[in-house]
């Protein structure tokens, strides 16, 4: 007896092609989202080093330290943002680092549910 077995190698290889395609949406869709996520991450610490020079400028001008102020203007950012982070002032150098989660689409049927992303920024603040 003979039997046709061409059906279960297309209905193999169609399988096979949907789930390629599956990944490669998931990645496209949530490798977009956790781009997105670290774009923001990296702009919201650029935006808190920035405040908080500023800051700690204004008050080097008037004779203080400013290391002080430009902490708490560049934490006060990121308290606005709504964003975790860190803040350090170190050696006259502003660090701002941040962390930021992007929730899945199609990765988070694979059970990956959150990708995470990082941003950092640092200004200087010279005394002088």
């Amino acid at each position: 007896m003979v039997t046709d077995e061409r059906g279960v190698s297309l209905s193999t290889f169609v399988g096979a092609v949907m789930l390629a395609i599956f990944l490669a949406a998931g990645l496209v869709v949530d490798g977009t989202a956790r781009v997105q996520a670290h774009r923001t991450a990296e702009v919201v610490a650029a935006r808190a080093v920035r405040s908080g020079c500023d800051a700690g400028a204004a008050s080097r001008l008037v004779g203080r330290d400013g290391t002080a102020e430009a902490v708490r203007a560049a934490r006060q950012v990121l308290s606005d943002e709504g964003m975790d982070g860190e803040v350090a002032m170190e050696d006259g150098l502003l660090r701002v680092t941040t962390r930021a989660e992007a929730s899945t689409t199609f990765l988070g049927l694979l059970g990956v549910k959150v990708l995470h992303a990082q941003g950092s920024a640092s200004g200087e603040l010279r005394r002088g």
